[in-house]
């Protein structure tokens, strides 16, 4: 099963890009990327559907809070650089995306903003999808970031592939930051996944990130 892309029902501002469509625990698939759909419903009285709620409802409330209501969630078109389930990785990992998957991906994510020329911002969602989108030439930091973030062999062999970065906490390094896409005028601000947020815990170290990220849209 392939997840659909989300749609704006206005005119799209922003593009919004996710990992892959089945949850990290369960062989769930979305049927619309992160569950967007549900965000446009009644919130669900069953607790597995409250968590596509949830999920759906932390990509709209993320945008629309680090733009300070500048981008609402009716402007956002939401896509996976991997709209194919994959299988799942071994406890406590993510999930790699293979390079063919992601070539994929960029290519429509390519499509999307050729048939969308209103959109303005790119906000890629996690550490992954963003050391793809470099890797593959969409954008750039620094060489020293891809470097970085390449996944070990280790996982890459593993019988359930993972993704793992050479080093850790490279996100830091691009979060909350602006580029621009090679080929285009859009904004790029990379951003953490609708799951870690809004920030606590392990992921407070991203707080400075976001301040950032408010900055631009005051």
């Amino acid at each position: 099963m392939q997840t659909l892309d989300w749609k704006s029902k206005e005119e799209a501002k922003a593009l919004v890009i996710g990992h892959d469509p089945r949850l990290q625990k369960s062989d769930t698939i979305a049927n619309f990327v992160l569950f967007a759909d549900y965000f446009f419903k009644d919130k669900p009285k069953s607790s597995s559907e409250r968590q596509k709620f949830e999920l759906a409802k932390s990509t709209f409330d993320q945008i629309l809070k680090i733009t300070n209501g500048i981008i609402t969630p009716e402007e956002i078109y939401i896509t996976n650089l991997c709209n194919e389930s994959l299988p799942h990785a071994p406890k406590g990992k993510t999930v790699l995306i293979p390079e063919i998957k992601a070539i994929e991906g960029l290519k429509n994510i390519e499509n999307i903003l050729k048939e969308n020329p209103t959109i303005e911002y790119v906000f890629p969602m996690s550490l992954q999808v963003n050391y793809w989108l470099q890797k593959l030439n969409f954008y750039h930091s620094s060489t020293d970031f891809v470097n970085k973030t390449e996944p070990k062999t280790k996982g890459i062999e593993c019988v359930n592939p993972y993704f793992e970065p050479k080093e850790s906490r490279t996100f830091l390094m691009i979060c909350g930051n602006q580029y621009k896409i090679e080929n285009g005028n859009q904004i790029i601000i990379p951003i953490l996944h609708s799951k870690n947020y809004p920030i606590k815990g392990n992921f407070s170290a991203y707080q400075e990130n976001y301040k950032n990220i408010h900055n631009y849209f005051k």
